[in-house]
């Protein structure tokens, strides 16, 4: 298969190309994000303001003031999945990411049931993201009109069409949009971490918690079937960096990979002080402001990353062409980015108006870390599986390419299988969590009768930038020649 970002220039009036059409797909715009780019994309994926302020209460209900022990303890498996990806993406750049490389290494349909649950994550995930927009914004003008939920509904949409007329715009143009809200973001929790640690500390402020030893055992965060749930929660919290993946075929060289270690890193470190300190008065209008800017950047990473998995599924034709088909201009998958914003909207409405807010958001929550533990285990065994035979060649390979990726793959698996096991989960978790995954795996069955597509048949012609690609980072990624 030819490189996505090459053929024939397509048409300069700003129609839609396809390879199906009989005019060359230009594909996306290779070389248009740098490092930096691809970081903070990453970090607005995962969102820490207002994934903070989806799961926050979530998390103290499960394991109390011990927060911290469920997000040091996924960390560290979370480097090795990341570190996998890093792998992977030397191997194969490829907005597909999981989706391609699963399938390629291991087998087509685990490949396509890889991309559905990506899909579901991205796509249902944003109702945890617009709703508390909704809500945070009109806290601002009436508390009634936050607890309405039409009202709550209308500004989510208006906000999720702004964030979706910038992502089918350019790449580059969301790469600043994010930038300008990470400044704002992350410059508020800076201001608010000194803060509360200076009121807590030093001023010695009446009603504070202060920290406790019993924070970082296993009672203090009330047993073991508790913290298996706070880590369920922990993980929705870390996931989204992942979005550095997708847009692997836009970065200059093949700076994905290593911005998804750095993502990880430097989510865990705000995670582990800012989630400790949440507290009231001016600095809760601050947080505020910083949660309304950092689900603005969620809400718009989250379309691109759908998007681009739904165009490199269109473009092997496991889905219909028309997901493949990018815009002559802008370069980006322009029908995929349309039609994934516009389910945003029908996902939040479902949700606004069907039971309460709350209870949504809770079984959301749950969902999602389910989904993102399947298709991290997914992606950590195929690293795992692609250089299994140069594991052995050095220390380095050894534990940067079989030790962590292994552990981040027994990890999530563990936590699926004992989250079904302890009955921890309520009908709906499972109903959304699995049945959609159910679904997946029998559309894959029907598509590969349907549209006779080469990626069943064809490991070449799987989607990628680079399908031949070896070397990368010397120091974690060794060769990037897989295995077969």
């Amino acid at each position: 298969m030819a490189d996505v970002g090459t053929g024939s220039p397509a048409s300069s009036d700003g129609t839609l190309v396809s390879p199906a059409s009989g005019q060359a797909d230009r594909g996306l715009r290779s070389g248009a994000l740098k490092a930096g780019d691809v970081v903070i994309l990453a970090l607005a994926s995962s969102g820490p303001t207002q994934s903070i302020a989806v799961s926050l209460a979530a998390l103290l209900a499960a394991v109390a003031y011990a927060s911290f022990l469920p997000l040091l303890i996924c960390s560290i498996p979370m480097l090795g999945i990341a570190i996998g990806y890093q792998r992977l993406n030397a191997w194969q750049p490829s907005a597909g990411a999981t989706y391609s490389w699963v399938g390629r290494a291991l087998n087509p349909h685990a490949g396509f049931f890889s991309g559905w649950i990506m899909l579901m994550y991205y796509v249902i995930g944003t109702t945890s993201l617009t709703v508390p927009l909704g809500t945070y914004l009109l806290t601002f003008f009436s508390n009634a009109a936050a607890s309405n939920t039409v009202d709550v509904a209308l500004v989510g949409t208006v906000f999720d069409l702004i964030v979706l007329a910038v992502a089918a715009l350019g790449v580059k143009l969301s790469a600043r949009f994010q930038w300008g809200w990470a400044i704002l973001e992350y410059g508020l929790l800076i201001g608010f971490t000194v803060a509360a640690l200076v009121a807590i500390y030093g001023r010695h402020q009446a009603g504070a918690v202060h920290i406790s030893r019993s924070w970082f055992t296993l009672h203090g965060a009330g047993g073991f079937s508790a913290l298996i749930s706070g880590i369920i929660i922990a993980i929705f919290l870390y996931s989204g960096w992942d979005t550095a993946a997708y847009v692997g075929e836009e970065a200059h060289g093949k700076k994905a990979g290593p911005a998804a270690i750095t993502s990880v890193v430097l989510l865990f470190g705000m995670y582990s002080v800012v989630g400790q300190l949440i507290g009231g008065g001016f600095w809760s209008n601050v947080m505020i402001v910083a949660v309304l800017g950092g689900t603005l950047a969620s809400l718009q990473a989250a379309i691109v990353s759908s998007s681009r998995i739904g165009y490199a599924m269109g473009r092997d034709r496991v889905f219909p062409a028309w997901f493949g088909r990018t815009h002559a201009r802008h370069q980006t998958p322009w029908n995929a980015t349309i039609l994934f914003g516009l389910l945003n909207v029908v996902f939040l409405w479902a949700a606004t108006l069907i039971g309460s807010i709350g209870k949504a958001l809770a079984d959301i929550v749950i969902t999602l870390g389910l989904m993102a533990a399947i298709f991290y285990l997914l992606t950590s065994g195929t690293a795992v599986w692609c250089f299994r035979k140069s594991i052995a060649a050095s220390a380095s390979n050894f534990v940067l390419g079989g030790v962590l990726p292994g552990l981040g793959a027994a990890f999530m698996a563990f936590v699926i299988i004992y989250s079904l096991a302890s009955g921890a989960l309520n009908g709906i978790q499972i109903g959304f969590g699995f049945g959609f995954a159910a679904i997946g795996l029998l559309l894959s069955f029907v598509a590969k009768r349907v549209t006779g597509s080469d990626f069943y048949t064809d490991r070449s012609a799987r989607s990628g930038s680079d399908l031949t690609a070896s070397g990368g980072s010397a120091a974690v990624t060794g060769s990037a020649e897989v295995d077969r």
